[in-house]
C-alpha cells in the first residue's frame, strides 16, 4: 500500500485517481467510518474492540479506504471557533463554460472550505471562513470579483453557526458501539487565542486528521508531548474538532441540495438545534437576509427533495422555504477536492487565517 507523508502543502493523489465505477461500500467499511465519524482519532485497539476485528485488520483497512480516496480524517473548526470565526456563504454566477476553471481556481484556496456545483440562477456555491471580517470583506470585495470567469456574487453572512456537517454520521452501528466509541470530556473554558503552533497543528491535522503525535511534532516544531498536550486542550475547549467523510454516493447519498428558509427570528435558535439532529442535515446556520436560514442536506435521491421539504413545513410550521437548488456536483469537502464520484482526489489544508496573512 502507498503511503503519503503529510505536510501542509496537501497531498495530491489525482494521478492514481479512479473516476470508474461507484459501487457501493460493504457493512465493514461502512462500520469502520462511521466508528470514525464518532471518535476520528480512536486507536486502531479501540476500533477493533468494538468492530470485531484485530487492529492490524482495522488498520489495514482504513489504509485502503483512504488510498482509494473513498474514506478520508480531517481537523474542523470546534464550536467555540465556529461563534467566533466569520463565516459567509457566496453564490457565484460565471461566464459560459468557465464554471470548471473557477472551481478548479477556489479549490485550490485554504479559506473557501466546501465548494458545489448547483442548478439554479447561480453556478457555484461556496463556503468561505476568516477569522474575522476585514480581510475576508476585502477578498469579497476586491480580490474574488476580479477572478477570470466569476460574474456575479451573492454574499449572505452567518450569524450562527449551528452545525457545518461535525454531527453529521452514517448511523450504521448499534448504541452499545456508539456509547463505547464516544470520547468523555468535561468543560473546559478559555480565553486563550489559538497561536501559531496551534494553528500549523490545524493546518497538518487537515491533510491527516489521524496523523500520529510524533508526525505533528515534527511538523511543528515541537515534542510529541506537546503535541498532545496542546491539542487535548485545543479539543477540550471547543477551538478544534475532528470529523471523518467518505464519497457520499458509496455510502448510497447520491444526491443533495441548499435550502434557503425563512422564519421568525425569535425561532432561529430553536429550530437550528432541532435540525442538525436530523440524518439529512450537514451545514445549518443562521443567516442576515430575508431568508435568514441556510440549511444544506444529505439525499438518497432527487426524489428525495419534496418529501423531506414536506416533512420540514410540517415539523415546523413557521418555516417559508424561500428557495432550493439541487447540488450537481461537490467540488470541495472541507479541505478535499473531490472527483465525480465523490473521492478525494487532493488535500488542500484548511486555513481560516489565510486571508489575514497577505
Amino acid at each position: 500500500m502507498e503511503s503519503r507523508r503529510i505536510g501542509t502543502q496537501g497531498i495530491d493523489r489525482s494521478q492514481d485517481s479512479d473516476t470508474g465505477s461507484a459501487s457501493l461500500l460493504s457493512e465493514a467499511d461502512l462500520g469502520l467510518i462511521d466508528a470514525l465519524q464518532i471518535s476520528p482519532r480512536a486507536s486502531w485497539a479501540q476500533l477493533g474492540d468494538v468492530l470485531g476485528v484485530d487492529p492490524v485488520t482495522v488498520a489495514r483497512r482504513w489504509a485502503r479506504l483512504n488510498s482509494a480516496g473513498e474514506a478520508w480524517s480531517t481537523v474542523a473548526l470546534g464550536q467555540r471557533q465556529l461563534h467566533t470565526m466569520t463565516m459567509a456563504f457566496l453564490e457565484l454566477d460565471c461566464e459560459a463554460g468557465a464554471t470548471l476553471e473557477v472551481a478548479d481556481a477556489l479549490g485550490q484556496a485554504g479559506h473557501l472550505i466546501t465548494l458545489q456545483h448547483i442548478a439554479g440562477s447561480y453556478d457555484l456555491w461556496v463556503i468561505a471562513v476568516s477569522a474575522s471580517l476585514p480581510p475576508l470583506a476585502d477578498y469579497l470585495l476586491a480580490d474574488l470579483p476580479r477572478l477570470p470567469g466569476v460574474r456575479k456574487i451573492r454574499t449572505h453572512m452567518a450569524t450562527r453557526v449551528f452545525d457545518a456537517s461535525r454531527r453529521w454520521r452514517l448511523r450504521v452501528l448499534p448504541r452499545s458501539a456508539v456509547s463505547a466509541l464516544t470520547p468523555a470530556t468535561g468543560p473546559a473554558e478559555s480565553t486563550r487565542p489559538m497561536d501559531d503552533i496551534d494553528r500549523r497543528l490545524f493546518s497538518a491535522l487537515s491533510v491527516d486528521g489521524r496523523a500520529t503525535y510524533p508526525e505533528l511534532g515534527e511538523l511543528v516544531g515541537a515534542s510529541s508531548r506537546t503535541v498532545q498536550r496542546r491539542l487535548a486542550r485545543l479539543v477540550a475547549t471547543g477551538d478544534v474538532d475532528f470529523r471523518c467523510d467518505l464519497a457520499r454516493p458509496l455510502a448510497g447519498w447520491h444526491a443533495a441540495a441548499v435550502l434557503w428558509l425563512e422564519m421568525p427570528d425569535h425561532l432561529l435558535e430553536k429550530t437550528g438545534r432541532a435540525l442538525v439532529d436530523w440524518a439529512e442535515t450537514r451545514t445549518c446556520a443562521a443567516v442576515a437576509g430575508p431568508a435568514n436560514m441556510l440549511l444544506t442536506v444529505g439525499l438518497h435521491s432527487a426524489s428525495d427533495l419534496h418529501p423531506l421539504v414536506s416533512r420540514l413545513t410540517s415539523e415546523f410550521p413557521h418555516i417559508r422555504v424561500v428557495d432550493r437548488q439541487m447540488v450537481l456536483r461537490q467540488a470541495k469537502l472541507y479541505g478535499r477536492v473531490l472527483d465525480a464520484t465523490g473521492r478525494w482526489v487532493r488535500a488542500t489544508p484548511v486555513d481560516p487565517w489565510a486571508l489575514e496573512l497577505r
